[in-house]
C-alpha cells in the first residue's frame, strides 16, 4: 500500500471511529466493529493504532488540535473581551454536532482509559483548549472588562453554559447553536436578570 493510501486509511479510521464513539461511547464499541464500519481488516486498524485506547486518543487529539486552532483564531479576532468571547463561543458552536460531541465524550469516557493516557490527554486539553480560553478571560480582567476571578474556573463555567450543545441529540430541542452565541455571552457577562 502506498504511503498516501495509508494516510488516507488512517484518516478514514479516525473519522469512522469518531462517529462510533460519539454514537455509542468508548466502552460500547469494539475494534472489530470499527474495522467493519471502515471496510478494513482489524489488522489494518492495528497497523495504525496499537489498541482501542490509542485510537480513541487519536480521535480526541485530532479534534483537540482543531479546537485549539479555532480558539487561537477567535482570540485574535477582536479588540474587546466581548468580541473575542463571542468569536470563541461561535467558533466552538459552529462545529458539526459530532465534533462538538467530542468535548463531552472527552470528559465522560476518560474513566475507560489508563491513568497515564488520561494524564497525557488532560495536559494537552488544558494547554490547547482550556488555557487559551482562560487567557482571553484573564486579558479581559486586566482590561477591566471582567471582575477579578479565577480565569480557569470562569472558563469551565462558560463551557458549562455551552455543554447542552455538545449532545447531538439535543439539537432538535435547543435549535441552532450558533443562534445561541449572543445569549450565552450576554448571560455570561451580564447575568440573566432584567
Amino acid at each position: 500500500m502506498r504511503e498516501q493510501d495509508l494516510a488516507n486509511l488512517r484518516d478514514r479510521i479516525i473519522q469512522v471511529a469518531r462517529e462510533l464513539f460519539v454514537a455509542r461511547g468508548y466502552h460500547a464499541i469494539s475494534m472489530r466493529e470499527i474495522a467493519e464500519a471502515v471496510g478494513a481488516s482489524k489488522a489494518a486498524l492495528y497497523y495504525h493504532f496499537q489498541d482501542k485506547e490509542a485510537l480513541f486518543l487519536a480521535v480526541l487529539s485530532a479534534d483537540l488540535r482543531d479546537l485549539g486552532r479555532r480558539v487561537a483564531e477567535a482570540r485574535a479576532s477582536g479588540q474587546t473581551t466581548e468580541v473575542r468571547l463571542r468569536a470563541v463561543v461561535r467558533s466552538i458552536l459552529s462545529l458539526p454536532p459530532e465534533q462538538r460531541a467530542i468535548i463531552r465524550l472527552a470528559s465522560q469516557e476518560m474513566t475507560h482509559i489508563s491513568a497515564e493516557a488520561r494524564q497525557t490527554f488532560y495536559a494537552a486539553y488544558r494547554e490547547q483548549f482550556i488555557s487559551p480560553i482562560a487567557e482571553v478571560l484573564a486579558e479581559g480582567m486586566a482590561l477591566g472588562d471582567l471582575r477579578q476571578a479565577d480565569p480557569v474556573r470562569l472558563t469551565w463555567i462558560l463551557l458549562g453554559m455551552m455543554y447542552p450543545f455538545f449532545y447531538p441529540a439535543h439539537a432538535v430541542d435547543l435549535g441552532n447553536p450558533v443562534g445561541a452565541v449572543d445569549l450565552i455571552v450576554e448571560v455570561f457577562l451580564r447575568g440573566a436578570g432584567s
